[in-house]
Parts: C-alpha cells; sequence; structure tokens
C-alpha cells in the first residue's frame, strides 16, 4: 500500500478528516499495514491496548466469547471505520475480541501517535469524544434490543436493516443476498441458531418474506415493520 492508499484510507475516518493533507500525510507515515485473512484474529479480550487501527478493506467484526463458546457480535466495522481505540484513553486492555469476517487490510496507529495527535489538535479531539459517544448511544441500544427484545423482533430488524442497505427493490419485492450463516445471524442478533430458523420459517410462513438459496425477498415490508414494533410476534 502506498503513503496516498493511506491517507485516502485515513480521510475516511471522520476525526481525522479534519487534518490537511500534510498532516495527513505525516500521520500516515505513522501507520503500519496489517492483511488478515477471513477468520484471522486481530487482537483477544483482555489484550494490552498498543494502538488503534483503521479499517482499510474487508470487514471486522467486534465480538464477545462467553465461556460457553457462545458469539455475541457487538458490532461489524467496514471501510473507514476504526477498531480499538477505547483503551487508547483509559489505559486498560481491550474489552472485547475483533476478527476478520472476510480477507481485510487495515491500518495500525501506534498509541502515541495518536494521543499526541489529540493533545495537538482541539478539533481531533472533540470528533473522537464524539465518535465515542454515538458509540455509546450504540451500545445502549444494543443492551436495550438483546434484554428487551425478544428473537423475532431482533431477526426482523437484521432483514429490514440489510434490505435497506443493500436491497434491491424488484417486482417481487426488496432482494438481497444472505451471506451470513444461521449461526453467524445467530451471533449479531444475540441468539441461537434454531430460534434463528425457526423464525425464519414463520416469516416465510406468514409470506412476509421468500427464502431462495442465500438470496432474501422482503415480499411485505409493512409487515415486517410490524414485526418490529412486535404488533405481530413470534415466541423466540
Amino acid at each position: 500500500m502506498t503513503s496516498l492508499d493511506a491517507i485516502a484510507t485515513l480521510r475516511r475516518v471522520p476525526f481525522f478528516a479534519v487534518l490537511g493533507e500534510e498532516d495527513l500525510a505525516r500521520l500516515a507515515g505513522h501507520c503500519v499495514v496489517r492483511s488478515l485473512r477471513k477468520d484471522e484474529l486481530l487482537f483477544a479480550e483482555g489484550d494490552r491496548c498498543e494502538g488503534m487501527y483503521v479499517v482499510q478493506s474487508g470487514a471486522i467484526k467486534i465480538f464477545k466469547m462467553a465461556d460457553s463458546g457462545r458469539e455475541q457480535v457487538l458490532v461489524i466495522e467496514r471501510a473507514g471505520s476504526t477498531v480499538g481505540e477505547l483503551p487508547v484513553f483509559d489505559g486498560g486492555n481491550l474489552p472485547a475480541s475483533a476478527a476478520a469476517l472476510e480477507d481485510s487490510s487495515l491500518l495500525f496507529l501506534p498509541k502515541r501517535e495518536f494521543l499526541s495527535l489529540c493533545r495537538q489538535n482541539s478539533e481531533v479531539a472533540f470528533a473522537v469524544i464524539r465518535s465515542l459517544a454515538w458509540r455509546f448511544r450504540y451500545m445502549t441500544s444494543l443492551v436495550e434490543e438483546l434484554s428487551l427484545k425478544e428473537v423475532s423482533h431482533r431477526l426482523a430488524r437484521f432483514l429490514r436493516d440489510r434490505a435497506l442497505t443493500v436491497g434491491v427493490r424488484t417486482r417481487r419485492g426488496v432482494e438481497f443476498p444472505l451471506d451470513e450463516t444461521n449461526q453467524q445471524i445467530a451471533a449479531e442478533i444475540g441468539t441461537v441458531r434454531d430460534l434463528v430458523s425457526r423464525n425464519l420459517r414463520r416469516l416465510v410462513d406468514r409470506k412476509i418474506i421468500k427464502m431462495e438459496r442465500r438470496k432474501v425477498i422482503v415480499l411485505n415490508m409493512a409487515d415486517l415493520e410490524e414485526q418490529i414494533a412486535g404488533s405481530k410476534r413470534a415466541s423466540g
């Protein structure tokens, strides 16, 4: 990766976008490229934090693993997103694990350089605060989803969000690929594979969605929204 590639990657990060070309180039000079294969671990929960990462390509899942082996995905970060910056500020260890969902490339920025930048540039520091505040709001919402909402609600929201972000409207409905296995979906929405399978079948039986191999067709978006609201809840 050239320095220009690194600069373009850093520019996509909201709290680095406030920097001029010269400062971005200087920052890029401190970055190290890290490449990961699919399913390769970036770091494990409890590891010492040496710096932060910026996703250049691919997808990184942040997750917690229970003693039982059950996995809960907290968030999936893609190009332009940062990973592992929180412990840079509080001095603690990494609070969750991170692994590649697909072949990925990241920039690693050492902690010392990141902290130095925040001390020298108040715009960057306040942008970082805004980013951390957004993450707090997101995690608060995630806790609500996992603790107060039923599996049917969470699965419907997962499908609705996927339809809105990558779906294509056709004569049949809104179509989108579903590359994740039921086990992977379960890890994302905080349940087990069997309940994902059961609730997918119920959505199919009610003619809210149709499934063709690993493609989903939302036949009735209004009914899917009602599942999210809980007015037509499936047990689970």
